[in-house]
């Protein structure tokens, strides 16, 4: 029997569209188109972007009162915004989205179909941080408006910390799902807010504990430092506020760092998520 060129081709496509890997992306998109359509219906972001218009409207109407720092001030108060609300938002949505779903035994309707529980996780993540990111994409137009509304110019460097600050959304919602694996959506919120605030001045704690700490304090504060997620690495608001240089190597090492970290979290969710027993 001859195979023609056509026919390889053919059975070659079959071959890749039904690896494992395509078709476990496939049930990953489903879970994540699944989870934003149920985040965009939830009020919550009504009242989230009205606060980041507040805030970054506020800025434009309160700068004129620094004399001299008007641009700053609005720069500054802007992208601080865009940043704390995906954080905030982070985890008002995600610390929810899990619990619901068990309380309402809906997530049996998922897992009686040949869905592992790793694939269901990260769908999660990807549905929260696709429906974050757009709410942050919407802000960031609002705030590149006002932008030009100022009389001021949008640069790279702002345009890369914009960029940073949904790679810290994205961790941060790594964060929410694993503490949601196993634990209410109260204690999720606190335990994610803690590691937040920790990981951003981990850098900063360490540094004072290897200037005037003891050996043990200074061993302690370098396992903090090593271990927990370090949230100063996607902040580029001062860079942005007075237009310094920065290496486009940051942004790539930021992103893998994100990447990586995300991953991390979301196979150790798994882990506790496998041995869940759900009732």
């Amino acid at each position: 029997m001859i195979i023609t060129v056509e026919q390889s081709l053919e059975k070659k496509r079959n071959l890749f569209f039904d690896s494992k890997f395509l078709v476990s992306l496939r049930k990953v998109l489903a879970i994540a188109r699944s989870t934003f359509r149920e985040s965009i219906r939830e009020k919550i972001w009504l009242l989230v972007f009205l606060f980041g218009a507040i805030v970054m409207a506020s800025s434009y109407f309160l700068s004129p009162l620094a004399v001299g720092a008007r641009g700053k001030i609005i720069l500054d108060v802007g992208l601080a915004s865009i940043s704390i609300i995906g954080v905030i938002a982070s985890v008002l949505v995600g610390s929810t989205l899990l619990y619901k779903e068990i309380d309402k035994k809906a997530i049996y309707l998922v897992l009686t179909r040949p869905v592992t529980r790793f694939e269901y996780l990260l769908g999660k993540l990807s549905g929260i941080v696709s429906t974050i990111g757009l709410l942050m994409f919407a802000m960031a137009l609002a705030f590149v408006a006002i932008i030009y509304v100022s009389g001021l110019s949008a640069n790279r460097v702002l345009l890369a910390a914009i960029y940073l600050s949904i790679l810290e959304m994205t961790l941060m919602s790594a964060i929410v799902v694993f503490f949601s694996t196993f634990t209410t959506p109260i204690l999720t919120s606190f335990f994610s807010f803690c590691i937040f605030v920790a990981g951003s001045l981990s850098g900063d704690l360490r540094a004072f504990a290897q200037r005037f700490g003891g050996s043990s304090v200074r061993w302690l504060m370098d396992l903090f430092y090593y271990t927990l997620p370090n949230f100063s690495v996607f902040n580029l608001r001062h860079e942005a506020v007075h237009n310094l240089p920065f290496n486009m190597s940051d942004l790539t090492m930021a992103t893998v760092y994100a990447a990586v970290y995300s991953v991390a979290l979301i196979y150790f969710g798994y882990i506790v998520f496998k041995s869940r027993e759900m009732r």
